[in-house]
């Protein structure tokens, strides 16, 4: 991919990917053919601070898993979440941040 279609696409995405991850992404998006460049536009990904919101926000009724596509894990939570006394909710908040950029990066690397 020419130089400049890659650092216009590193710098949209390198807020929604994990910062560890950032310096393999920007070299697959090097390596890629020019004709990913639409398919990278069009991927589907996820605010983090936005599935943070919700996660601190309507954590109780797990709109944040839900926001992440685990279906299994949100009805899980949504009907167990009161034992655990809000633990569940707390750790959610963190775990649910690094996971949307993490799901960011693959839904990124499978349009390349």
């Amino acid at each position: 991919m020419e130089k400049n279609k890659a650092d216009v696409l590193f710098m949209q995405y390198k807020d929604r990917i994990p910062s560890d991850k950032q310096a393999y992404f920007k070299k697959k998006l090097e390596e890629a053919s020019d004709d990913s460049y639409d398919a990278i536009l069009t991927a589907k990904t996820h605010n983090p601070t936005t599935v943070l919101l919700c996660s601190i926000f309507l954590g109780g009724l797990s709109v944040d898993r839900f926001i992440l596509g685990d279906v299994g894990l949100g009805i899980a939570k949504l009907l167990f979440g009161f034992i655990t006394f809000g633990l569940w909710n707390l750790i959610d908040i963190f775990l649910c941040y690094k996971k949307s950029k993490e799901k960011n990066l693959q839904n990124l690397l499978l349009a390349l």
